[in-house]
Protein backbone atom coordinates (compact mmCIF):
# COMPACT_ATOMS: atom_id res chain seq x y z
CA UNK A 1 0.00 0.00 0.00
CA UNK A 2 3.14 2.47 1.13
CA UNK A 3 4.27 1.48 -2.05
CA UNK A 4 1.31 2.30 -4.02
CA UNK A 5 1.09 6.06 -2.46
CA UNK A 6 4.65 6.37 -3.06
CA UNK A 7 4.48 5.52 -7.34
CA UNK A 8 1.54 7.93 -7.24
CA UNK A 9 3.11 11.14 -5.21
CA UNK A 10 6.18 10.27 -7.55
CA UNK A 11 3.63 10.05 -11.04
CA UNK A 12 2.02 13.88 -9.58
CA UNK A 13 5.47 15.20 -9.45
CA UNK A 14 6.75 14.00 -13.04
CA UNK A 15 3.68 15.47 -14.65
CA UNK A 16 3.69 18.84 -12.54
CA UNK A 17 7.50 19.34 -13.66
CA UNK A 18 6.51 18.33 -17.20
CA UNK A 19 4.21 20.64 -17.07
CA UNK A 20 6.70 23.38 -15.70
CA UNK A 21 8.92 22.61 -18.59
CA UNK A 22 6.31 22.89 -21.36
CA UNK A 23 4.84 26.44 -19.97
CA UNK A 24 8.64 27.52 -19.92
CA UNK A 25 9.27 26.79 -23.74
CA UNK A 26 6.15 27.71 -24.97
CA UNK A 27 6.77 31.32 -22.97
CA UNK A 28 10.58 31.20 -24.92
CA UNK A 29 8.86 30.62 -27.91
CA UNK A 30 6.38 33.43 -27.78
CA UNK A 31 7.40 36.93 -28.89
CA UNK A 32 7.95 39.11 -25.82
CA UNK A 33 5.02 41.58 -25.98
CA UNK A 34 6.97 44.47 -24.11
CA UNK A 35 10.00 44.25 -26.98
CA UNK A 36 7.55 44.14 -29.68
CA UNK A 37 6.12 47.20 -28.38
CA UNK A 38 9.61 48.82 -27.84
CA UNK A 39 10.55 48.05 -31.80
CA UNK A 40 7.11 49.39 -32.57
CA UNK A 41 7.72 52.76 -30.79
CA UNK A 42 11.25 52.58 -31.95
CA UNK A 43 10.02 52.94 -35.67
CA UNK A 44 7.14 55.58 -35.14
CA UNK A 45 9.64 58.41 -33.36
CA UNK A 46 10.90 60.64 -36.35
CA UNK A 47 14.34 62.03 -36.40
CA UNK A 48 14.10 65.93 -36.24
CA UNK A 49 16.27 65.87 -39.57
CA UNK A 50 13.56 63.70 -40.69
CA UNK A 51 10.26 65.70 -39.74
CA UNK A 52 8.44 67.61 -42.26
CA UNK A 53 7.95 71.60 -41.30
CA UNK A 54 4.71 72.70 -40.87
CA UNK A 55 3.16 74.58 -43.56
CA UNK A 56 1.42 77.95 -43.58
CA UNK A 57 -2.04 76.11 -43.86
CA UNK A 58 -1.86 73.81 -41.08
CA UNK A 59 -4.08 74.99 -38.27
CA UNK A 60 -1.76 73.53 -35.53
CA UNK A 61 1.62 75.28 -37.23
CA UNK A 62 0.41 78.48 -34.99
CA UNK A 63 0.45 76.60 -31.81
CA UNK A 64 4.35 75.57 -32.11
CA UNK A 65 5.33 78.90 -32.56
CA UNK A 66 4.12 79.84 -29.09
CA UNK A 67 5.92 79.76 -25.99
CA UNK A 68 4.53 77.82 -23.28
CA UNK A 69 3.35 80.54 -21.55
CA UNK A 70 1.44 82.20 -24.20
CA UNK A 71 -0.02 78.61 -24.60
CA UNK A 72 -1.06 77.97 -20.88
CA UNK A 73 -2.31 81.63 -20.63
CA UNK A 74 -4.19 80.72 -23.97
CA UNK A 75 -5.72 77.82 -22.89
CA UNK A 76 -6.38 79.34 -19.59
CA UNK A 77 -8.95 81.77 -20.96
CA UNK A 78 -10.58 79.23 -23.12
CA UNK A 79 -11.43 77.24 -19.75
CA UNK A 80 -12.58 80.59 -17.90
CA UNK A 81 -15.05 81.39 -20.60
CA UNK A 82 -16.29 77.85 -20.49
CA UNK A 83 -16.84 78.49 -17.02
CA UNK A 84 -18.57 81.57 -17.36
CA UNK A 85 -20.92 80.06 -19.87
CA UNK A 86 -21.85 77.42 -17.31
CA UNK A 87 -22.37 79.70 -14.71
CA UNK A 88 -24.78 82.26 -17.14
CA UNK A 89 -28.47 81.13 -15.61
CA UNK A 90 -30.51 79.52 -18.52
CA UNK A 91 -33.29 81.88 -20.80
Amino acid sequence: MAGLAGIAALARLLSARRARLEARRRAEAEPDPAEALREKLAESRVEPAEATPPDAADPGAAAHDETFDERRARIHAKARAAIESMQEPPS
